[in-house]
């Protein structure tokens, strides 16, 4: 008919047969990843959208979507060819090497032996908030924590969520910019892929805009558990955008356990560094609050 939606499903179609999933193009209309995924499609298969920019920070940036504070370093730009990207806590390794450390490290963090190290501080839409207190000093007093709530969704739409980086900035006002460095494949077909990205938030007045270089990723349990993780490997010499100031994502991984009635247990750890002169109780409001 011609239709807006009738040229989005044929263009689904059209992926499909090509087995050249993209989750937006900026030369055809965008394809939601989660109509993807309702599909049936393979989250491996995907390719992400670029580059994404906030609405209300479009006219600050001009509607510019070039990045020379990121294409000019060369540093970064070594770790993106060579994939081989220093953590923030020292270690170099590759993007899928990352990955499997952070499904480690959240796989022990939420393990139910570990579960008396966290206390429980508050509750808020159905969802309880609880802190760990020997890992929030560690991080010089910026908050580790875990949050638990059911969601009525399964694990393959709040992942196609968490990797719809066109849609982002309209789900979490925050976003000043996304952008998709590279996307590392996996060994085998149908083997989880994993990205670095990069990403600029605002902390909201007076505060200078935050930003760094995360590696994102999947895993999937034998279980049916699906994760999804990130971890900051922005390396040395990052420089930020004009007039922002680098953080670090210590911590990041959804923990996505399907009830088989259309609910999922989710549970999320984080740890977020913000740095600069924001006082530790508003870092740790702010983060929560996102």
């Amino acid at each position: 008919t011609g239709s807006p939606n009738t040229r989005v499903y044929l263009e689904v179609l059209h992926l499909l047969w090509t087995d050249n999933i993209l989750y937006a193009r900026t030369s055809s209309p965008a394809v939601s990843p989660l109509v993807l995924v309702s599909l049936g499609v393979d989250m491996s298969n995907v390719k992400l959208a670029e580059t994404s920019v906030g609405e209300k920070f479009r006219s600050k940036l001009d509607n510019d979507l070039n990045t020379p504070w990121l294409d000019n370093n060369k540093t970064l730009q070594t770790q993106v060819s060579e994939n081989k990207w220093l953590r923030w806590d020292g270690v170099v390794g590759t993007a899928h090497d990352h990955m499997d450390w952070m499904h480690q490290q959240a796989k022990s963090l939420m393990s139910e032996e570990r579960k008396g190290e966290f206390r429980e501080y508050g509750e808020r839409n159905m969802c309880k908030y609880f802190i760990h207190d020997e890992l929030t000093q560690e991080g010089d007093g910026y908050g580790f924590f875990k949050i638990e709530g059911t969601l009525q969704l399964e694990p393959k739409d709040l992942l196609a969520c968490c990797f719809d980086f066109k849609e982002m900035p309209e789900i979490d006002a925050t976003v000043v910019m996304m952008k998709v460095l590279k996307t590392y494949l996996g060994e085998k077909k149908g083997d989880p892929f994993c990205a670095a990205v990069y990403w600029a938030n605002a902390p909201g007045f007076p505060f200078y805009y935050r930003d760094g270089v995360d590696l994102s990723g999947y895993k999937k349990d034998d279980d049916g558990t699906v994760w999804q993780l990130g971890v900051s490997a922005k390396g040395n010499d990052f420089v930020s955008i004009p007039g922002g100031i680098s953080a670090t994502d210590r911590y990041w991984a959804y923990k996505l356990e399907p009830q088989g009635n259309g609910t999922t247990n989710v549970t999320l750890i984080c740890q977020t560094i913000l740095n600069g002169w924001i006082p530790k109780f508003l870092n740790n409001y702010f983060v929560c609050s996102v």
